[in-house]
């Protein structure tokens, strides 16, 4: 027996898929399962979670200073009383304990079990490192091989992803679903840094590319560069279906583009690096479902922190049931999000369902006494057939007389051969007030102008807010 701490030999694999099934066995089995034993099932996990919780110095220290002991936390009525904490105390508690802070619970020096780092995106500042331990690795894959095979991904398939597999975590996860969970080729061409989007297009004609992962604004990119640089469309590949993330897509504009330029169907689906696929849509397209076996979601007010009804908006509080290392328990993602559903769904699952992802409660910016939050624009910039479908948020701070007032101009690309830009101007002054509840300035600018500062073409979240009030804030 080798002392070496062998990958395969890391994990418990019976327990593993006995515990959190793997696709097909998982769509027969829990996702079916009636209400009430799914919550059985969460009732005995959030215990479980909680105990290796306290033997987490971060926890054990959050806890202990909120004035709870061991055994408070019976179930998940009494999970509300533990203190909520968000990516800033992460930061803090890596800087106190550098590089990767005690939340971890494990040293990377110590050698003794395999690790892999990701990070954030960074779309909010500096990238904050995450580890993972064996099983949570696994689950990173496992999650996302469950939303693909319900949306019909199946073996044979053959997935693109421009996507690069760096510290960045999407590429990483729909590579382990596809080859390690689904038997379908993943084609891992990197993003367009890596591949050119016209050498993707080539290479999806040539080998036959029927299923697409990547955010959702990469799609529109593709539909522009197939008619432009090589005179066909993209509807010609044939594409099952794309698994993509709409963001606040309420009215479904962003999806309808995808799917009329495409001619498949366009899933949306929420995760993060600290969870996997957290959630996902069915082919039933109402709502996302919670992957609750894994984790499980509450929605809280975005001041308070206390849980509100299903219906209402508010910031995502996650505790993922299968993370070791590190736990992650209560979590507060400062993602806005609203359950809409506990019923059967359509496609017999009993999973609850949140709305879309309706952007991020720390991008809220408050002009005039109301809050405005920049993906909110995306209904008036994507239903005008005159724009190129793509806006930045610009807000700068001016101090006159004394006042001190907050602006924000929506900078929007519009389409080369818009001759009326007055009539455009006009017009999205008129429905960005509408959405936004407050006027706003509009500044068109060129298609394209924005691709490097929205990072709307590359890799990871779009970006919609640049916040010019502060001096040394970072982007």
């Amino acid at each position: 027996m080798s002392n070496l701490p062998i990958y395969q030999q890391a994990v418990d694999w019976d327990w593993l898929f006995r515990e959190y099934p793997v696709p097909d066995i998982f769509e027969q089995s829990v996702w079916r399962w009636p209400r009430e034993k799914v919550e059985a099932l969460q009732e005995r996990r959030v215990r479980e979670t909680v105990q290796r919780g306290w033997n987490n110095p971060f926890y054990r220290e959050l806890w202990q200073n909120a004035g709870l002991e061991q055994d408070d936390i019976q179930g998940l009525s009494d999970l509300p009383l533990l203190p909520t904490f968000t990516s800033d105390d992460i930061k803090q508690n890596q800087q106190a304990h550098p590089p990767f802070g005690s939340i971890q619970g494990i040293e990377v020096k110590d050698g003794s079990i395999p690790l892999k780092v990701q990070t954030s995106g960074g779309t909010t500042g500096k990238p904050r490192p995450t580890l993972f331990g064996p099983i949570d690795w696994e689950m990173n894959g496992l999650t996302c091989a469950r939303a693909l095979y319900i949306q019909g991904a199946r073996p044979g398939d053959i997935m693109q992803l421009p996507l690069t597999n760096s510290l960045a975590n999407l590429g990483w996860a729909y590579y382990k679903a596809c080859h390690d969970y689904l038997g379908i080729l993943p084609l891992t061409t990197g993003s367009g840094n890596v591949l050119p989007t016209r050498k993707q297009l080539e290479l999806a004609f040539d080998w036959g590319t029927t299923i697409w992962g990547n955010m959702a604004e990469y799609f529109t990119h593709v539909g522009a560069v197939a008619r432009e640089e090589l005179g066909r469309e993209v509807a010609e590949l044939g594409t099952k279906f794309i698994a993509t993330f709409l963001g606040p897509d309420i009215e479904g504009d962003l999806r309808q583009a995808i799917e009329e330029t495409w001619g498949c169907d366009v899933y949306d689906n929420y995760g993060t690096h600290e969870m996997g696929m957290g959630a996902f849509e069915c082919r039933e397209k109402h709502g996302l479902h919670f992957m609750e076996d894994c984790m499980y979601f509450e929605v809280v007010d975005t001041e308070t922190l206390e849980p509100i009804t299903p219906g209402k908006t508010g910031n995502l509080v996650v505790t993922v049931f299968h993370r070791r290392i590190p736990p992650i328990i209560r979590y507060n993602l400062r993602d806005l999000a609203r359950v809409i559903s506990a019923d059967t769904c359509g496609c017999g699952s009993n999973f609850r369902r949140m709305d879309h992802f309706l952007g991020r409660a720390d991008e809220m910016v408050k002009l005039r006494g109301v809050n405005v939050f920049p993906m909110a624009c995306l209904r008036a910039v994507r239903s005008d057939a005159r724009t190129a479908g793509e806006w930045i948020c610009v807000v700068e701070r001016s101090h006159e007389g004394g006042e001190i007032r907050d602006d924000m101009t929506v900078q929007v690309e519009t389409k080369s051969d818009v001759t009326d830009r007055a009539a455009l101007h006009q017009a999205l002054e008129r429905e960005l007030q509408h959405d936004l509840g407050v006027r706003v300035k509009v500044e068109l600018v060129e298609e394209g102008a924005l691709a490097d500062i929205a990072n709307y073409k590359g890799e990871g979240k779009a970006r919609r807010l640049l916040d010019r009030r502060f001096a040394g804030t970072k982007h």
